[in-house]
């Protein structure tokens, strides 16, 4: 009688050993500091899985969530200036701006609390959740959502000022890639693999650039989706995405300056006259701005599942898989600094502070790293 039932787990569990197995991270070698780090403060937000939150600054201080429900606003050193539990579950990261401080919630809400006491100031339902931070301005909001939309709110109330529904295709991980907000200009990279340059009071569309095209026949194989910002400097913008291209345009008009083929889901950095990516695998590649050509290759790093890339001083940082934060140099790529800043996931970028970076992991450690020298 049971028979056909033991059957079809046997083939289940067959399927699923014959799967590929997941290789093992590039053990990490000894290297020749160049730039020293310190963890000069840290503290724990709860534990939980923190994935996809990171903290967020504005003047002198520092705003950061745990996903189980707690909001925190830090001076630059970490002392705690107040802490308040929602009693939702955060999903969305957080934001701030002089006023406030911004989270969404897992029940889709994005939440308001008074930057000067934590208060609430308001909560308002939105169409969906999000998976990544909303951006603020001294008088907007803009969240990305997981069905498409995009909306932005006053920053004081909460009231919609505009919003859009996404044109996208379905293929892809929804709210997968934060925005860029620059000069007035909100970037977004929709999970089709379109980019999107906003007039952010008014949400007028200035121009919009596809930079990946799903291929493949399986669903797998057609993801374009990124967990990398836009990234904006000197009037251009780069954008990368997994199994699909690498592109750098003209920010002002949206026209493509070149592309490559790259399977890029960390993301990509546009810093030091190059574009710097993050490949699935943990290769990290920088090219030519100018050019594209290639400048170097740094495979030490491969299968440690690493965050997207920052600037950190002078040196490009990222965090592992095992909360190792590695420098490397822009012109050749060797790694120059390292530090252990914790035991789990760094999967968020580093936020960049003054001379240093914060690190946020996924078991809720958030620590700001200085450069001694």
């Amino acid at each position: 009688m049971h028979r056909p039932l033991i059957l079809g787990a046997m083939i289940v569990l067959a399927g699923c050993s014959s799967a590929p197995e997941k290789p093992d991270p590039t053990p990490l070698e000894r290297i020749t500091e160049k730039v020293e780090l310190d963890a000069v403060e840290s503290t724990s937000l709860g534990g939980g899985d923190q994935t996809g939150l990171s903290p967020a600054t504005n003047g002198e201080v520092i705003a950061a969530a745990s996903a189980g429900g707690d909001v925190y606003l830090f001076n630059m050193n970490l002392k705690e200036q107040w802490n308040v539990d929602i009693e939702q579950t955060i999903v969305g990261g957080v934001a701030v701006n002089q006023d406030a401080v911004f989270v969404v919630t897992s029940d889709a809400n994005l939440v308001a609390l008074s930057r000067a006491n934590g208060e609430l100031l308001f909560e308002v339902a939105l169409p969906s959740s999000s998976m990544v931070p909303p951006v603020a301005t001294d008088t907007q909001v803009f969240v990305k959502t997981q069905i498409g939309r995009l909306l932005a709110l006053k920053a004081d109330t909460g009231e919609t000022i505009w919003f859009e529904e996404a044109r996208e295709t379905g293929v892809g991980i929804r709210g997968g890639a934060p925005m860029t907000l620059e000069s007035d200009v909100l970037y977004v990279l929709w999970e089709s693999g379109r980019i999107v340059a906003y007039q952010a009071e008014s949400g007028r569309i200035f121009w919009e650039r596809q930079v990946a095209v799903s291929r493949g026949r399986s669903p797998l194989e057609r993801i374009v989706d990124s967990k990398g910002a836009p990234s904006v400097r000197n009037n251009l913008v780069a954008t990368a995405t997994r199994n699909a291209q690498v592109s750098l345009l003209d920010a002002r008009n949206g026209q493509l300056m070149w592309s490559l083929d790259a399977d890029a889901y960390p993301g990509a950095l546009l810093a030091f006259n190059a574009v710097t990516i993050v490949e699935t695998d943990g290769t990290i590649s920088a090219y030519s701005a100018q050019s594209s050509e290639s400048l170097w290759t740094n495979e030490a790093l491969k299968y440690r599942e690493l965050s997207p890339p920052v600037v950190v001083a002078d040196s490009i940082g990222v965090v592992d898989l095992e909360g190792e934060l590695h420098l490397l140099d822009p012109v050749n790529g060797s790694i120059v600094g390292r530090l252990d800043v914790g035991g789990d996931k760094g999967k968020v970028a580093p936020v960049v502070v003054q001379n240093g970076v914060l690190v946020q992991l996924l078991d809720g450690r958030l620590s700001r790293v200085e450069i001694i020298r």
